[in-house]
């Protein structure tokens, strides 16, 4: 099942950087993993829509999962009330087409959208985490996370059911997958999915808790005497260094899976579009655990272009052979581990 050639390019206009990854994939695994991608970044554009009152996007969220259970279309609702407060022109016309992206996966073999439909139901999960944990959208309703549970529960939605649409659409799509252990593959496919997440949400920090969202648990803020509202001022990133220390290393333990993971895969092609964001997420870690600016929210933690192109140049090198990629891999973590101590 091909995808039309306009859905594509709106695929290449919204997902930025992952259309990286997803432009070198294997050919019969591109289109779906394309298409997930798409119904993944409507359910967080709904959800971040803050012009929308806070239940009209619970409401389009549930309405959006239903539409793969034959409920009405979310076209209308998302036209009118979403698609116009979007600033991107890429976004707003991903909201007008999710009525089409989803008439086209009901054109898909029934396992891929099985496959497509519990991802869905993941994201949109976690979604109404945010939702509902988080009381509103400004530093007045700011809140924190209830605790380590909640934290990991969320980063599995959000990347690790991602992970695991990834990793079976392989192991269903691709013949030299099939003497893997697939049982263990998922496993670190969920695990490599709750890495990238948890690095996402520690990048993102100083951002999210202008919008009332602090994803660090309460109990944890509270034990280094801290507050949410303290962590809007910049000077408390020394005292909130012990909570990001656990969490860093919650994320490099789950991104020690996604090497594995790596380490498993034939083929340049899947193994790049694997290894790249592997990489990248840990540098960014790395950076994270050494920045001192990191409250700051003009001062937001990201790679440079250079360096990731650099990444993906050395790529036939790095990724022609275990050994390199694991002396790559290796490199950065040691990096990662010094800043950690």
């Amino acid at each position: 099942m091909a995808i039309d050639a306009d859905v594509k390019d709106l695929l290449k206009r919204v997902s930025r950087s992952m259309y990286l990854s997803l432009s070198v994939l294997p050919e019969p695994v591109r289109d779906a993993m394309g298409l997930g991608y798409l119904f993944c970044r409507a359910a967080d554009t709904i959800a971040d829509t803050r012009l929308v009152p806070l239940e009209k996007r619970r409401k389009t969220l549930d309405e959006f999962g239903a539409a793969f259970d034959g409920g009405a279309t979310v076209k209308a609702s998302l036209a009118e009330g979403f698609a116009r407060h979007q600033a991107s022109r890429s976004e707003r016309e991903l909201l007008e087409r999710l009525g089409d992206c989803v008439a086209l996966w009901k054109r898909f073999p029934q396992q891929e959208r099985v496959l497509l439909r519990r991802v869905v139901d993941g994201v949109v999960e976690g979604m109404r985490m945010d939702l509902s944990l988080f009381g509103g959208d400004s530093v007045e309703t700011l809140t924190a996370f209830p605790d380590a549970e909640t934290l990991d529960s969320y980063c599995h939605y959000i990347g690790g059911e991602p992970g695991r649409f990834w990793t079976d659409l392989c192991l269903l799509r691709l013949p030299e997958l099939k003497h893997l252990n697939s049982g263990k593959l998922r496993k670190q496919g969920i695990a490599l999915g709750k890495g990238l997440q948890i690095t996402n949400i520690l990048r993102d920090i100083s951002k999210d808790l202008r919008i009332g969202r602090c994803y660090l648990p309460q109990p944890e803020l509270k034990g280094a005497g801290l507050s949410p509202k303290d962590l809007l001022d910049p000077d408390c990133v020394a005292r909130l260094r012990p909570v990001l220390r656990k969490w860093l290393g919650w994320g490099l333990e789950h991104l020690e899976s996604g090497a594995e993971y790596v380490r498993a895969l034939d083929g340049l092609r899947l193994r790049a579009a694997v290894a790249w964001p592997l990489l990248l997420s840990l540098k960014t870690l790395a950076m994270v655990a050494k920045s001192p600016d990191l409250l700051k929210v003009e001062a937001r933690v990201k790679m440079s272009r250079g360096q990731v192109y650099g990444l993906i140049a050395a790529t036939p090198w790095t990724l022609s052979s275990n050994a390199r990629f694991q002396r790559r891999y290796n490199r950065t973590r040691r990096e990662l581990t010094a800043a950690l101590s």
